[in-house]
């Protein structure tokens, strides 16, 4: 996902743009969630959040300024953080056995969530409504990655 600008400014139609895209893309992961393609899922989701965390200054989501009257950062930053908690909370729909997060993926995801909160932490965006919820979304991949492993514990011990 690109996010485009000239120089260090964006226009007003392209701020549209971009946030209809991200809506856009946030739309296919719950979609793809609710098919089961949990991998492609948050592959999307991952690229979304990383191009949003990159350009977060660019989209005038770093400002207490409005950019663009009719945009409210909180109801973005809501949607993508629910996003993030609705995807967590469905990883057990995976289609087939090749589409389940592992034990990787989730220390992957965790270890991406980290770093743009510490990015996005010099905005004083992390844990507040307006921002990004780290310990929300690592409490969710905590929980799974528990889970994980007590089965990966229980199968070993009924081998």
């Amino acid at each position: 996902m690109a996010i485009s600008q000239k120089g260090n400014k964006i226009a007003v139609s392209q701020l549209h743009s971009n946030f209809a895209e991200i809506q856009g893309e946030l739309k296919r992961v719950l979609d793809g969630v609710n098919s089961g393609r949990i991998l492609q899922s948050f592959d999307i989701l991952t690229k979304v959040t990383d191009a949003v965390v990159v350009n977060c200054e660019t989209l005038g989501l770093a400002s207490e300024l409005p950019v663009v009257e009719s945009f409210h950062r909180n109801n973005f930053w809501r949607a993508l953080n629910q996003c993030w908690l609705v995807a967590l909370q469905n990883v057990s729909k995976a289609q087939n056995y090749e589409d389940q997060l592992c034990e990787e993926h989730i220390v992957h995801l965790h270890s991406s969530v980290v770093h743009w909160a510490d990015t996005l932490a010099t905005f004083g965006l992390v844990d507040y409504e307006m921002g990004f919820w780290e310990s929300d979304i690592v409490d969710a991949l905590n929980n799974i990655l528990d889970s994980i492993r007590s089965k990966d514990t229980a199968v070993v011990a009924s081998v």
